[in-house]
């Protein structure tokens, strides 16, 4: 029999109802198999780890990745940094001075919305005076929109006869000419162009390695990444497997894909480390761009309510084809439009075959209204959000849906209110993948400065223990594995995070700063903050 060990003198947030704690668990073969007092701890166990005071909780997991978009993204201009237009072009004219005329560059990262000089979407010929020689791509942090100069159009066929897949897909100025500026499908198409430079699985490995370790640096030991191929957002479950095999894989994978498997496989397939988890479809686009699908205009655009990618007949017809095969659909909804769209083939699947545990996700859902709330609260309907949307939209989301609907942006108190369960992700790489800074915006619904003072519409800001809950029990809860993890219980897998304060004591200010000392996935070390 292998050895267990005793964790004791610990403030040990168990996270199985609001308040529980113990002072000590014991871990053997990978599981809890004690939570209690330090007596007992040591009574059971071959041998002791004084946690000194410090504070456990359960590993955290984030419901919503693009964990290899972000891992490639070492291999990427990164420009995530730039604050104006001049300085994307002097560091694409830099970045340029090192590469061979004629070769792509593919950059990553920048939000127009925050530039000081201009907010306008790069297009074609900022591209061109900055690197007239190489074809340009460049993503926007959002990674539904992309910057394309005149060779990286040419190169796409994309000039002024281009008929774009979904109308809206590629922006013409007023002579009919294609201003460089495209998105999702029409993005897609141009980044295929790129040359990979992770073609090879080794190669993917490696990255993916790389980037889930900087999860462990943050304390999770979970993760759902989200394939989306029509906007260029791959993952490779093989990859995750091999690593897996390789002793190599430090956070656990339930994965999303946007296409229906073609073989008579469903939900949960595969081990403890690594599953299939659902089919993600994409209802509309964003708010960034003008194209998430509202039910009215948008406030400062009102020629226009945004873009559904399918009917009602299509999408509801996609939704039962999975339903049927017993796979979790989860779906991208920004607009309230895709948010009815959704809720309606929710409802026709649902009433039509009644399952048990269908646990349909409802991704972003970022502008709603009443109708839509009290008609989800009905079905057993997840909603995966991500707080740092907080931080990256409030300059300019009420200005795109006007005060009216501004208190139903996010509005994650309503939900929780209404008995609705949440999750927290990230969306990365679009936003910063450290969980600690997604807990902060839910709690205070203030930016990373702190602003504004009182939260942005206060009343749907939640507890701490209701935004923990998001990254642990029911982010478990959402993969159909609260029973194996999620909370310090006997029994569950020990996956578990020591930080350097206390969450539930300290001022909410400051959740954003705690750092992370040590993280375990089944009880094995695979972060220590004093050894990086």
């Amino acid at each position: 029999m292998s050895n267990s060990t005793a964790y004791i003198n610990g403030k040990v947030y168990t996270m199985e109802r609001e308040g529980a704690m113990c002072s000590a668990f014991v871990v053997r073969d990978g599981k809890f198999i004690y939570c209690g007092t330090d007596d007992q701890a040591r009574s059971v166990a071959d041998e002791t780890v004084d946690l000194h005071g410090t504070v456990v909780l359960p590993g955290l997991i984030d419901t919503h990745q693009h964990l290899y978009s972000y891992a490639s993204n070492f291999e990427k201009l990164m420009l995530d940094h730039v604050r104006s237009m001049r300085e994307l072009k002097d560091t694409l004219r830099d970045y340029a001075k090192n590469v061979p005329e004629g070769e792509w560059i593919y950059g990553f990262g920048f939000d127009n919305e925050f530039f000081t000089d201009s907010k306008a979407m790069p297009n074609r010929c900022d591209l061109d005076e900055a690197c007239p020689k190489n074809p340009v791509l460049l993503s926007r942090s959002c990674m539904h929109f992309f910057s394309a100069n005149s060779l990286a159009l040419n190169a796409a066929g994309i000039d002024r006869n281009f008929k774009p897949e979904i109308e809206g897909n590629v922006r013409f100025d007023a002579e009919g000419e294609p201003t460089g500026v495209v998105c999702d499908a029409a993005g897609a198409r141009l980044a295929a162009l790129v040359p990979d430079k992770l073609a090879s699985i080794e190669a993917k490995k490696n990255v993916l390695e790389k980037a889930i370790h900087e999860l462990n640096e943050h304390g999770l030991t979970g993760v759902h990444p989200i394939q989306g191929k029509h906007v260029d957002l791959m993952e490779y479950m093989d990859a995750y497997q091999e690593l897996n095999l390789e002793g190599r894989l430090t956070a656990r994978i339930y994965l999303g894909y946007d296409e229906l498997p073609n073989c008579c496989i469903r939900t949960g397939l595969g081990d403890d480390m690594v599953k299939y988890g659902f089919y993600k479809m994409y209802a509309d686009g964003n708010f960034g761009g003008h194209t998430a699908a509202l039910l009215k205009p948008f406030s400062d655009k009102p020629d226009t309510s945004g873009q559904a990618n399918y009917t009602q007949e299509e999408m509801t017809a996609r939704v039962r084809a999975a339903y049927e095969r017993n796979i979790q659909v989860g779906m991208h909804v920004i607009g309230d439009r895709a948010a009815d769209m959704f809720t309606t083939a929710i409802e026709t699947v649902y009433q039509e075959n009644p399952k048990p545990d269908p646990r349909f996700r409802m991704i972003h859902m970022s502008v709603l209204n009443e109708d839509i709330i009290q008609r989800i609260k009905k079905f057993p309907v997840i909603v995966d959000v991500q707080p740092m949307f907080i931080h990256t939209d409030m300059p300019w989301i009420e200005a795109r849906v006007g005060a009216q609907r501004a208190p139903y942006v996010n509005p994650w108190g309503k939900l929780l209110r209404e008995g609705i369960i949440l999750t927290g992700g990230s969306d990365a790489p679009g936003t910063p993948h450290d969980p600690w800074e997604g807990i902060y915006a839910a709690v205070t619904r203030k930016n990373l400065s702190g602003a504004p003072e009182d939260g942005w519409y206060p009343e749907n800001c939640i507890s701490v223990y209701e935004a923990l809950c998001m990254y642990t029990k029911s982010a478990a809860y959402s993969s159909y594995e609260e029973n194996i993890k999620g909370t310090i219980k006997a029994g569950k897998l020990a996956d578990f995070v020591v930080i350097d304060d206390d969450v539930f004591a300290m001022d909410p200010m400051k959740i954003k700063d705690i750092k992370v000392k040590y993280t375990y996935l089944g009880g094995k070390l695979v972060y220590e903050r004093n050894k990086e």
